[in-house]
Parts: structure tokens; C-alpha cells; sequence
């Protein structure tokens, strides 16, 4: 497009010439938002009718409209729409369109409405429609993650801070635990859908209008509570779609954590896990490599979303109130974060399903010195202060290192130079002596911690915790 051409604007006669076509190929965002079709039409349907209710257009051009804009759908749903170098969002595209179906009924449907918060409707509405289908995602993460975890409520394995041993825990508690924060994502999903309820429809530009709309009527059509309360804020803020992303990069640190202990638990460091030949990969130069290449997408992907928030963040951030072009970027980053993600749940629950577990290795993991906490607490039971029991199994622990021996033979060694440190050390020698793997997670009491009961109960809790909300 030249620039002394004569001008080819579609949005009226206030300009003398074509828009430049560097700021026009950028400007241009029907790439992006076309996926929005169906929402477009939706509320452009709506509007149509509550423009009729009102009379502010004649019912025979209500009609015209509506079923001009069926016709379209039906293009766009079979792949027919032919979208032209013009359509610079999908709102144009469709209103282009449409007047080459019905004519002149079509210059009516714009009445009472602006791009600005007809995105809004239509962003909003394609949330309302798809939040659902990431919370069955994540129910079917959680409910993955909660089978395993009944099985493995039984299967001693160490727990971690700091990457090092701390105590003996199970295989159902550190399933159970990332099923907690699926859990979570779960409740602030269905808040987010909560909030969703406001039609923006009818916003205008930026502080409504002076033809006698109906929003109330356009939110009822279109399956909202209400209105939304605040043009200016309708159009120019992105606050629902931040807690959108915001939540996706919550749930990002999730599927992060959830990746990179299985690529740790995996490794021959470790040996705890297994995972089945599809969800590997092989190397293009080492015959004998088995990679957790799946995993490792979980775990470096998984982050990308907190990126999305920032940007989209940095994006709202210092603008002016009401609609500002930079706005444009929030669906570009909207569906970038939100189909990554959707990929990514769905391949932690493949990674949660397939999930097998060496016991034997988990068990062997569980080396004497995490029966420290326990020894600890047995001691606080006969009588001791727990400061004073916290540094007498110290101690056991110091004395076992520099003997080479286990905890038992480091705490005969405290007992043999303070014999009366405690008041029965044979028995305390015995009953340490039984306190195997299995045995010290059997002894867990605490609710939420480890013990089978407990983590049977955690499995009961977080599968009620997934059921929609009445």
C-alpha cells in the first residue's frame, strides 16, 4: 500500500489517507483472536436482539442479523470463511462478512457497542467457556496422582528438606502432596469462574453511551448474573485476565516441581521410579540412553508461564485508564500461556498414570538416621525436655558417624558414657532396634502427615475437594 493511494479505511471518513502499512501488519491481530468466532457471534447475537427488545432496530433486521451471522458460523466452523488482508481483528472480520450476506441491516448491528468492550465479551465468554475444560484437566491430574498415592500409602520412602534425608515417609504422602496443590488450583479456578459473571457488553468505548441499551438484558442473554459494574474499568483493564494467567503461572510452579522430582527420582542417583518406554526418548548418539525427555518438558516449560504473567503484567502496568492499544497483547499471551499449559497437565497425567515405584530401592533409601525424629520424640515421652532429646540424638548421630556404625550403635555409645541419660536404655536399645522402614511410618500419628491412615484420609479429602461447587 502506497502512501498516495486513495484510502481504504473501513472505520469512517475522519481520515484523509491509508494507514501505513508497517502500523497496519502490526496493528493487524486476526491471526490471533480469530479463534474467538464463536464468541464473537455469540454476543454480537445477543446485542442484536436486545437492540430489537429496545427498539432501537427493527425486528425484521434483528432477524436478518442473526441469521446472517448463523450463516457465517456455519462458514467459519467448516473452514470456509475466507479471511482478507482488510479483516484486522475478528470482530471486523465477522461485520465484514455479514454485510456481504445481508447488506445494509448489517451497519446496524454496531449500534450501542464499541471494540472495546465487545472483546471484553468475547475474551470473557471464551474463559467461561474453557476454564471447564482445564479444571477436567486438572481433576484428571489430581484423580491420577490420588490412585497412585492409596497404593503407595504403604510404601516407605524418604522425605526431604534440603534435598537431604529427613525422615521416613511414604510414596502415597508425596503423591498426595502434589495432588494438595492441583487441589488448590482447582478452588481458585472455580473463584476465577466466580468472578466471570459480569457481562461486559454494552461498556461502550470507555464510559457507556447515550442510546437506551439494555445491559442487563444482553447479560441475561448471554448467561451472565449482571453487568459489569465500571465502563472505564471494563474496557481498560485486564485484572480478570491477569488472574487467569496468574493462575496458570501458579500452576506452572506445580507441573515445574512435579517434573523435575520425577527426572530426580529417575536417575540412577536415586532409582526410585520407573516410567514406561513412550513417555522417553532415545539419544541420536548414545545407544544405551533412556531420557526423561517428558518430565523434563514438565519441569522447564512449566516455569514459562510465570513469564507470560510478567508480561502481560508489564503490558497493563502504567497505562492510563480506559482502552490503550498496548492492551492488544493480553490474548497473544493469554493463549500462548493457556495452550502450553493445557498440554503440559495433560502430560503430567500420563507422567502420574504411568508412574512405577522400587520399593525395595525406596526402602534402602530409608537409611537408620531417620529414625532420629522418632528416638527423639520417644525420649520426649520418657520425660525429657525436647531440647535435651534433640541434643542426646545429636549426639547418637555424631557418635555413629565416627564409629562407622548405625544409629543403634551410636546411641549404645552415648548410653555407655552417660548410662543414666535415660531411664530404661535397654528398652530405648530394643525398641530402636525395631523401628524398620515400615515400622517408622506406621508410628505417624500426625493428621496430614505420613502414616497410612493419614494419607488415606488425605486421598478421601482431596477427592471430595475436586467436586464442583453447587
Amino acid at each position: 500500500m502506497s502512501e498516495d493511494r486513495t484510502p481504504a479505511r473501513s472505520l469512517g471518513g475522519r481520515f484523509t489517507e491509508a494507514t501505513h502499512p508497517v502500523l497496519e501488519r502490526i496493528n493487524r491481530s486476526v491471526d490471533v483472536d480469530r479463534r474467538l468466532w464463536d464468541q464473537d457471534i455469540r454476543g454480537s447475537q445477543a446485542h442484536a436482539a436486545m437492540l430489537a427488545h429496545v427498539g432501537l432496530i427493527p425486528e425484521a433486521d434483528k432477524d436478518a442479523i442473526v441469521a446472517g451471522l448463523d450463516a457465517v458460523r456455519a462458514e467459519l466452523a467448516d473452514g470456509t470463511f475466507v479471511f482478507l488482508p482488510s479483516d484486522e481483528d475478528i470482530h471486523m472480520a465477522v461485520e465484514r462478512r455479514l454485510g456481504e450476506r445481508i447488506g445494509a441491516p448489517a451497519g446496524r448491528l454496531h449500534t450501542g457497542r464499541s471494540r472495546n468492550d465487545q472483546v471484553m465479551v468475547d475474551v470473557t465468554l471464551w474463559l467461561r467457556d474453557n476454564l471447564p475444560v482445564l479444571r477436567s484437566a486438572l481433576v484428571a491430574w489430581c484423580a491420577a496422582l490420588l490412585h497412585q498415592a492409596e497404593h503407595g500409602a504403604d510404601v516407605p520412602m524418604p522425605s526431604y528438606t534440603h534435598l537431604q534425608p529427613a525422615q521416613v515417609s511414604s510414596v502415597g504422602q508425596w503423591l498426595c502432596a502434589h495432588a494438595a496443590e492441583v487441589s488448590a488450583h482447582v478452588r481458585r479456578l472455580d473463584d476465577l469462574l466466580a468472578r466471570l459473571d459480569a457481562c461486559p457488553l454494552g461498556s461502550g468505548a470507555s464510559a457507556g453511551g447515550y442510546l437506551p441499551i439494555d445491559r442487563r438484558l444482553t447479560a441475561s442473554l448471554l448467561g451472565f448474573a449482571r453487568p459489569t459494574v465500571n465502563a472505564t474499568a471494563t474496557t481498560g483493564s485486564r485484572t480478570d485476565l491477569l488472574d487467569v494467567v496468574g493462575l496458570l503461572a501458579l500452576l506452572g510452579t506445580t507441573l515445574s516441581r512435579f517434573g523435575e522430582e520425577i527426572v530426580l527420582f529417575l536417575s540412577p542417583s536415586f532409582g526410585f521410579l520407573t516410567l514406561p518406554d513412550r513417555l522417553t526418548t532415545g539419544s541420536s548418539l548414545l545407544p544405551q540412553k533412556r531420557n526423561p525427555d517428558g518430565a523434563e518438558l514438565l519441569r522447564g516449560a512449566g516455569k514459562l508461564a510465570a513469564g507470560d504473567f510478567a508480561a502481560l503484567a508489564s503490558a497493563v502496568a502504567g497505562i492510563p485508564s480506559g482502552y490503550s492499544k498496548d492492551l492488544q497483547a493480553d490474548k497473544e499471551v493469554l493463549f500462548r500461556a493457556w495452550d502450553r499449559t493445557v498440554d503440559l497437565v495433560a502430560l503430567a497425567t500420563l507422567h502420574a498414570e504411568a508412574l512405577g515405584w522400587k520399593a525395595d530401592r525406596l526402602a534402602a533409601a530409608c537409611t537408620p538416621e531417620l529414625a532420629s525424629l522418632w528416638l527423639a520424640d520417644r525420649l520426649v515421652l520418657a520425660g525429657l525436655p525436647f531440647r535435651e532429646a534433640h541434643h542426646l540424638v545429636g549426639r547418637a548421630v555424631r557418635e555413629a558417624v565416627e564409629a562407622g556404625t548405625d544409629l543403634h550403635g551410636g546411641l549404645s555409645r552415648v548410653l555407655d558414657a552417660q548410662p543414666d541419660a535415660v531411664s530404661d536404655p535397654d528398652e530405648l536399645r530394643t525398641e530402636l532396634r525395631a523401628m524398620t522402614p515400615a515400622a517408622l511410618l506406621g508410628a505417624l500419628v500426625t493428621e496430614g502427615g505420613a502414616g497410612p491412615a493419614s494419607v488415606r484420609a488425605q486421598v478421601a479429602t482431596l477427592r471430595a475437594s475436586l467436586a464442583p461447587r453447587a
